[in-house]
């Protein structure tokens, strides 16, 4: 009986694509190679169909060659299967990434056992996880002769590919899904098989809604059970094609239906239609949904002032530095309207300076306090360093706390971040068995934070945790220690790879700014920032402070 492959590999998650990139284990101090994203392959592969009078191993190893071509419905793979096996398998059931190197070894007359290592997967509805270890595993195939040729006759749904193969059997796509005041869009990375149905199978996944991880913290403007009849390019755009549920929105859903299908498709125009029929899609409310931006300029204080700093001295927040600087900060979160900042003093209490105010309004004075956030609803999220269940929001009025409950006592918060588009908080844990790097959808009602959803586990290695970050709205970044203190920054992408973005000795502190990785910016214990450059690793940017702030 078949099984799919995420049931046979019950341990396994997909080879991370960290892995081709390359982790510096020697060279220079501040050293290691800036990779911001993957390009796609302009090429697709053309496999070879069966060799006639093939032995078994051949068929296998062709047969795991043509698994990388998604054309057709992996057309040339299912040559190698059996006409019965041909007409069941499904090669969508899951993707496992493999390490280089593979045995095959006979282990009766009509059985091969074909063996490989990996630590991450694509499920089936292309959600990418990513595992910290590679593990080892094996699956059996069963061959039979069909017409005198060898065929396989049984194997387990889903396909194994080598990094290579991935690469140009996959590509990748941001769902859009809203926060619920419907002023952001929130992205959930997803992979499918690049071949001509993809467009379809990415407007079915945003339809069939987030992942499970997303769904209490974001919404969608399309009607429960509305599937999708056909996505056709045209000339002047795309056309998707709706069942009969669309017809039940009004004019302001349907409009951010196009909002959704605009943005997941990364195409401009976008049609909607109900079963070839047009469905009016008029701008209802002149509002757009944004993916947020955040102001490039390095965000610092030095005990004596606090802004933005170019390279030629701090500029002042008006109405907001001399709040900071009195209130003694030595870490801060800045509001994307530059409205309003949350800070912490040295003994750990939190604060709030607001834009008009003369003085900076105390929010917790109990000291031991992490590193506060700031949310784009004027949240304060604030904890207690060693103690991660005492994690509270507080409006920045000052206004009575409201406990998040989910978190353990026994996790010490190193660091906490929300997301610009206030849906996701990032939490880096030092935990009872080590270090824990997790991002949690935000529950809110009303735009009131009132607890965490179910956390997603990014693999963040067994370093001593320093610091972490939001590079843009689908990637984070952190900072480590390892054995040898040597301080190693590593960018997750959230429903992608993690990656090495190499060393910065004595760096403790990471901020997020614009483009990507190329904006991220490490504070070091002499007080002096760097940045990364390309394949000269990371340089210094010339600024020094006493800390590196974080802007939402």
């Amino acid at each position: 009986m078949r099984r799919p492959l995420a049931a046979a590999l019950a341990a396994a998650v997909v080879l991370a694509l960290a892995g081709c990139v390359g982790i510096p284990t020697s060279g220079g101090v501040n050293d290691g190679a800036i990779i911001d994203g993957q390009t796609a392959p302009e090429f697709v592969v053309l496999p070879n169909d069966p060799i006639p009078g093939s032995t078994q191993q051949q068929i296998l190893a062709d047969f795991m060659q043509a698994v990388s071509s998604p054309q057709n419905g992996y057309q040339v793979a299912k040559k190698f299967l059996t006409a019965e096996l041909a007409a069941t398998w499904n090669p969508d059931a899951s993707a496992i990434i493999r390490t280089p190197s593979v045995s095959a070894e006979s282990t009766g007359p009509d059985t091969m056992t074909y063996s490989f290592s990996s630590k991450a997967s694509v499920d089936p509805t292309g959600q990418f996880q990513e595992a910290r270890d590679a593990s080892a595993q094996s699956l059996t195939f069963v061959f039979a002769k069909e017409d005198g040729e060898w065929r396989i006759s049984q194997a387990a749904d889903g396909i194994v590919l080598s990094q290579s193969g991935f690469d140009t059997a996959f590509r990748k796509q941001a769902l859009y899904f809203f926060d619920p005041s419907y002023a952001y869009l929130v992205p959930d990375v997803r992979w499918f098989p690049a071949r001509q149905t993809s467009s379809r199978r990415v407007v079915e996944a945003l339809l069939a809604g987030p992942a499970p991880w997303l769904q209490q913290a974001v919404t969608t403007a399309f009607p429960d059970a509305t599937t999708v009849g056909g996505v056709t390019a045209e000339p002047d755009g795309v056309v998707v094609d709706l069942s009969t549920e669309a017809l039940s929105s009004d004019a302001r859903a349907r409009d951010r239906m196009r909002q959704q299908l605009v943005a997941t498709l990364d195409k401009p125009n976008v049609s909607l239609t109900v079963r070839g029929l047009e469905l009016a899609t008029p701008d209802a409310t002149g509002d757009r949904a944004v993916i947020p931006s955040v102001d490039p300029a390095v965000l610092v204080g030095d005990g004596t002032a606090f802004g933005f700093d170019g390279g030629s001295g701090i500029t002042a927040i008006k109405g907001l530095s001399d709040q900071v600087v009195t209130g003694g900060a030595v870490a801060a979160d800045l509001a994307s309207d530059k409205q309003s900042v949350a800070f912490r003093d040295a003994a750990g209490a939190v604060y709030v300076a607001l834009a008009g105010d003369s003085e900076a309004t105390l929010i917790d004075g109990q000291p031991g306090h992490a590193a506060p956030a700031i949310d784009p609803f004027r949240f304060i999220w604030s904890a207690l360093a060693a103690d991660a269940s005492t994690l509270t929001t507080w409006k920045v009025d000052g206004s009575p706390p409201n406990a998040i409950s989910g978190l353990p006592a026994d996790n010490a918060i190193v660091s906490m971040d929300v997301s610009r588009d206030g849906a996701r908080l990032l939490l880096l844990l030092a935990t009872p068995v080590g270090p824990r790097l997790i991002v949690a959808g935000i529950i809110r009602q009303n735009n009131v934070p009132v607890a965490l959803g179910q956390p997603l586990d990014l693999p963040v290695g067994t370093e001593t945790p320093l610091d972490a970050t939001w590079v843009d709205d689908r990637t984070v970044a952190t900072v480590a220690a390892d054995a040898d203190g040597h301080s190693i920054v590593t960018a997750f992408e959230i429903g992608g790879p993690s990656i090495s973005l190499g060393r910065v000795d004595g760096a403790h502190t990471i901020a997020g700014g614009a483009s990507g990785t190329d904006g991220l910016r490490v504070l070091t214990a002499d007080g002096e920032i760097w940045r990364p450059r390309g394949s000269e690793g990371w340089v210094s940017t010339g600024i020094r402070a006493s800390f590196l702030a974080t802007k939402q």
